[in-house]
């Protein structure tokens, strides 16, 4: 590794699992100290053992990036153990349940511009 992110404080919503996990520990090994933010816990310590395992430094808060007071927590707690936020890696998304969509089928109309007729060949 490049250790290009060499004392460099990153924040990683949604680290608990998947792109958010294996970032937060890309961001470890290459110098960063990592502040996991995510909803479960036990995943959570899960990433801060992976980070431990590759030489890192971090810390898991837990979060739910939809309530402010906990992402406004998660930035508090940052920066009291850390002294600052350098990179915000914002992986975690808020998704909508019991959204209902109607099928619709809608017919677009695509007039040919005359300029795209004499590029193909055709007019």
């Amino acid at each position: 590794m490049t250790q290009e992110l060499q004392n460099k404080v990153a924040i990683v919503t949604g680290g608990t699992s998947g792109i958010g996990r294996d970032t937060a520990v890309l961001f470890a090994k290459e110098g960063a100290r990592v502040v996991v933010a995510g909803r479960r816990q036990a995943e959570g310590q899960e990433t801060i053992d992976l980070i431990r395992a590759a030489g890192g430094d971090g810390i898991f808060v837990p979060t739910d990036v939809s309530k402010t007071a906990d992402v406004q927590a998660l930035v508090q707690k940052t920066i009291k153990t850390f002294g600052r936020v350098d990179i915000g890696f914002n992986n975690a998304g808020i998704g909508a349940t019991g959204l209902r969509l109607r099928n619709r089928r809608r017919k677009i109309s695509i007039a040919r511009s005359p300029s795209i007729s004499k590029a193909s060949g055709s007019a």
